[in-house]
């Protein structure tokens, strides 16, 4: 009890019950207070030398000044009374590259060896720069500003064919006014994959700021400056599109977008978290999990408040934001070629080939692409159309881009044990015991396809009723092939030529 301050009302009653000459007992126990303590104010009421009427006509503020205990001075310890004078200079040498607080605190042991110890003294030099380093509370106006950054971790997705995992950059986006964010996984950080996640949010919040914020990441400025940073023109081209004003933050200085520093921490929690166990085979499966778990973040009523992020936005920020235009920024590279002879054209730097029509090889052409769309042109028209991807290395190839004879390859390298089989059976029993025989000859099977597909070609030349019977003979021996059947076929075909001849003639 003693340690706690008394109010003033309390005091004020405290005087009352002395004025009715209840004694120091009964105004312990009236007034639930120690007998140390109430023994302590009389004694101040009667220093004062006034009556007990004349203190309660006091204000507070007077009465306080009068009768409050006086203050003791904590008796500082000899090694805090040497230390406290160096500190601001420890603050200052703390900020020169290299000097670590362990360090200073080596140098001022070797000046006071019985000095602090590590501990104490780091935890006095922290006392003394944070309560020299005040926080500025910045204030936050519906549709004023959008502010984005790139996470610092990647999420994941699995290749699954190889098992290979892929990192994928996330990017943060967020509205400091009402809180809600946005948060899209890329394939890369690359200028074309950061302008289509930009566009990503602002379609998600449905609708633009007055100005977007980021720090001075290589895709946003060109130079950076604290007063006039130079954007990159795609940046600017990208400002114009959404005719939204650019800033940037003062480099070193993060908390000038000290909102997104802090939802990218939010969304390590409420979304990475969440995604730790789970495996993801493409981009477009993480993002919509990644939209889920936003969904719930932004719907959970904010702590201390009766409303969620997406509340406020709606009721207080949706109708400030300007409109979207009708198309959506693309950020498209041009590339010019000639058609080589396998009439396909490569992209950097993934490296993936795409087809163009085989009919215009040799043609001067040109392939504008963004982050989703691949598209050729000669001249004026465009001959191609793809979807982007990003297998490194890989090929997207139209079919009706190909010659026939290039076609009929590809069909003939998808072709496996269960097509010839099927198409066997269609002759025979015979020709698909044949075609069995043949599928088991080799150890690895796809050496047998060549064999299997020219017994099924037959049909172009011999009635199916000859191959089977040719089929029935073949499989009489210990070995099948296809020149065997074909030999059969042949023999008995010049038998039956024979015979006709000796008919028509018969002498």
């Amino acid at each position: 009890m003693a340690n706690k301050k008394v109010s003033m009302l309390r005091i004020r009653k405290l005087i009352q019950l002395s004025a009715r000459g209840l004694s120091q007992r009964k105004i312990s126990k009236e007034m639930k207070m120690g007998r140390n303590i109430v023994s302590m104010y009389l004694e101040q009421i009667k220093r004062t030398g006034q009556s007990c009427q004349s203190l309660l006509e006091l204000d507070d503020a007077a009465l306080s000044a009068l009768l409050s205990p006086p203050s003791k001075e904590m008796n500082k310890d000899e090694r805090l009374c040497a230390l406290e004078p160096l500190l601001p200079a420890y603050a200052k040498e703390l900020k020169r590259t290299g000097v670590t607080k362990h360090l200073l605190w080596e140098e001022y042991r070797s000046d006071f060896p019985n000095g602090y110890g590590y501990t104490q003294f780091k935890k006095y030099l922290n006392q003394y720069i944070s309560n020299r380093k005040p926080s500025f509370h910045n204030q936050h106006f519906a549709g004023r500003e959008m502010q984005v950054d790139f996470a610092g971790d990647p999420l994941h997705i699995t290749d699954k064919r190889t098992g290979e995992r892929k990192s994928c950059p996330v990017l943060v986006c967020t509205l400091p006014f009402s809180g809600k964010t946005f948060a899209i996984a890329l394939y890369d950080a690359r200028q074309e994959a950061f302008y289509y996640g930009l566009n990503r949010a602002v379609d998600y919040f449905g609708g633009i700021t007055e100005s977007v914020k980021s720090d001075n990441m290589r895709q946003w400025v060109k130079r950076a400056n604290r007063y006039e940073p130079t954007f990159n023109d795609a940046t600017i081209q990208w400002g114009l599109h959404y005719q939204t004003e650019l800033t940037a933050t003062r480099v070193a200085k993060p908390k000038d977008k000290a909102h997104v520093e802090s939802h990218v921490n939010i969304v390590y929690q409420r979304v990475y978290a969440r995604l730790r166990n789970e495996v993801f085979y493409s981009l477009e499966a993480l993002n919509a999990r990644i939209l889920e778990l936003l969904e719930e973040h932004n719907n959970k009523p904010m702590q201390g408040h009766p409303y969620s992020r997406n509340d406020r936005f709606m009721m207080e920020e949706k109708q400030m934001l300007r409109p979207l235009p009708r198309d959506p920024f693309l950020f498209k590279f041009r590339k010019d070629f000639k058609v080589n002879s396998t009439y396909h054209t490569q992209i950097s730097p993934e490296q993936h080939f795409y087809s163009i029509p085989h009919q215009y090889i040799g043609y001067k052409a040109a392939i504008i692409y963004d982050y989703q769309t691949v598209e050729v042109y000669i001249g004026f028209d465009r001959v191609a159309f793809h979807s982007r991807s990003y297998v490194r290395g890989g090929y997207t190839t139209n079919p009706d881009h190909m010659p026939e004879h290039h076609r009929a390859y590809q069909r003939s390298q998808e072709y496996n044990a269960d097509y010839y089989l099927r198409k066997a059976a269609y002759i025979g029993p015979a020709t698909k015991e044949a075609v069995t025989r043949i599928l088991s000859s080799k150890l690895f099977v796809q050496q047998t396809y060549s064999s299997c597909a020219g017994i099924i070609s037959l049909v172009r030349k011999y009635p199916s009723t000859r191959i089977e019977a040719a089929c029935n003979r073949a499989i009489a021996s210990p070995v099948v092939s296809y020149t065997m059947i074909k030999r059969i076929l042949e023999k008995r075909a010049g038998h039956s030529e024979c015979r006709h001849q000796c008919y028509d003639n018969p002498s």
